[in-house]
């Protein structure tokens, strides 16, 4: 499973618009390719821009701490099938690791409306 997370320079889980680098991890693996997020020179359809870009990788899976997708953006992810890791707040990478791998992260095909941000 590909699995497509947004981190800050120190590899904090953010929501899609606040971090500099697009990750998408290979659970099968282990591993990992890292590229610039695609939000960070768009004025407008940010977050539309990051799921799109992580889907043509291959992620169907996103990690989405709180206020991660706006209405679009997830309308958009549900529509193809993203299913989703809830996050409660941030957190490090490599406890996101180790906590999937322990199966205490559980994948869902919604997230909680608070979470979403209008679009």
């Amino acid at each position: 499973m590909l699995i497509a997370l947004v981190l800050d320079q120190d590899e904090n889980i953010v929501p899609i618009i606040d971090g500099t680098i697009l990750r998408i991890y290979d659970t099968e693996s282990g591993t990992y390719q890292d590229y610039p997020n695609p939000a960070l020179h768009l004025k407008e359809g940010r977050r539309g821009a990051v799921l799109r870009f992580a889907q043509e990788k291959g992620a169907t899976v996103f990690a989405s701490p709180p206020k991660t997708f706006c209405e679009l953006s997830y309308a958009k992810a549900q529509e193809n099938h993203i299913q989703f890791c809830q996050l409660h707040g941030q957190i490090k990478f490599d406890t996101f690791q180790e906590l999937l791998n322990h199966g205490k992260v559980l994948i869902k095909n919604h997230l909680p409306a608070q979470e979403i941000v209008p679009s």
